[in-house]
């Protein structure tokens, strides 16, 4: 445990964002070396790693995949911590140094006690954050060759209670996408508007009737959210006449289908407002999560690993509005990811206060050891 609170503690000192986690991947290389795995493959989907170890048995026929992320976000730290963030305004809030840290000492129980029929895949993935990692390792053949039987995950839960698991069958964690919508006309003087083109005008008028129209689908389930989440036009100043401008929409739903039709509703919307606009103006979709959607066959054995660790679970009625990548992975096989209780009273993932509960490390090892030898018995 000391040598993994000291890993922990380092990945923590030295966060990267989505897309630049070379430095981390190579810590982790250098960790799992240590446990003599079968393989290690690296920059699956760009930074990735992911270790193999292959059951004992000669007949080992199943092949289990566990998952960690290697990404940090955008927020400056302020936890006061010895090992704080090293790099300015780049932080691990929501864990992802915890998780790793999980999965190597995962790779520590499993170099010591190999399972006889089941073949052990330990994913280390880029660019959680940004929605794009897991695709981006499933798009890599060594990983797509692989007729995965399950993939396992855990998400540390602040504001639950610490070392308890929540888990849900069905949805877990809601699909979420961004819908961005660019405006360019011309910059005038202010003196001489009619010289310009500002988009002022057209972005009010989207607003207001992208807010009009996602009433009914916000209404339709708990989980259906839209918000605006950005608006982007012109600088302090007043003797300029904007030319362009950029606004945003998170849209979240509990199933792909309904997130599919809070899309459409923008989109039909941005395709009447466009006509009205004298100048360019283009819409793209970003950061698209599918619906975490589990296994139940994947909670039950993951409830029977619980009892096997004493550690007490609870089902959740409602999924989660927040996204989890790790939904990509049910593309090619069943998965189950459950959420570790970090403390009722811990900061929230994503606030600029937030640390990862080391208390959490032995618990997530010892329930992924016991989902191998549920899974293999």
């Amino acid at each position: 445990m000391n040598k993994l609170l000291k890993l922990r503690h380092t990945l923590h000192a030295n966060p990267e964002l989505s897309g630049n986690e070379y430095e981390t991947a190579g810590r982790i290389t250098d960790e799992l070396a240590r446990y003599k795995p079968d393989d290690i493959v690296d920059n699956l989907g760009g930074a990735g790693v992911m270790a193999v170890f292959k059951g004992a048995g000669s007949t080992a026929d199943k092949h289990l995949l566990f998952r960690a992320e290697l990404d940090a976000i955008a927020v400056e730290e302020e936890t006061g911590a010895s090992y704080a963030s090293k790099n300015s305004g780049v932080m691990h809030a929501c864990g992802h140094d915890g998780h790793m840290t999980i999965i190597s000492g995962l790779a520590g129980q499993i170099s010591k006690n190999r399972p006889e029929n089941v073949n052990i895949y330990l994913l280390f993935q880029p660019a959680e954050e940004t929605g794009q990692g897991a695709s981006a390792v499933m798009g890599d053949e060594r990983f797509s060759s692989i007729n995965f039987d399950h993939a396992f995950a855990l998400h540390n839960l602040p504001g639950f209670d610490e070392n308890k698991i929540y888990v849900k069958s069905g949805a877990f964690a809601s699909a979420s996408a961004g819908v961005e919508i660019s405006l360019k006309g011309a910059y005038s003087h202010a003196a001489y508007p009619e010289q310009g083109v500002n988009p002022a005008e057209t972005v009010a008028a989207l607003i207001q009737k992208i807010e009009q129209k996602l009433k009914p689908f916000k209404e339709a389930a708990n989980l259906n959210k839209a918000v605006c989440t950005f608006i982007k036009m012109g600088e302090p100043a007043f003797g300029i006449s904007p030319g362009s401008a950029r606004l945003g929409y998170t849209i979240r739903s509990a199933t792909d289908d309904s997130l599919q039709e809070g899309i459409e509703t923008i989109k039909q919307v941005f395709e009447k407002g466009k006509k009205r606009f004298r100048g360019d103006a283009v819409l793209r979709i970003v950061e698209p999560f599918k619906a975490t959607v589990n296994s139940k066959n994947g909670v039950d054995i993951l409830k029977k690993a619980a009892q096997r660790c004493n550690v007490p679970v609870t089902d959740l009625d409602d999924a989660f509005p927040w996204s989890e990548d790790f939904g990509e992975f049910r593309n090619v096989c069943p998965i189950t990811i459950f959420g570790l209780g970090a403390g009722i009273h811990h900061p929230p993932l994503h606030s600029e206060r937030y640390d990862f509960n080391d208390s959490l490390i032995e618990t997530g090892i010892q329930l992924f050891s016991a989902l191998i030898k549920e899974y293999s018995s």
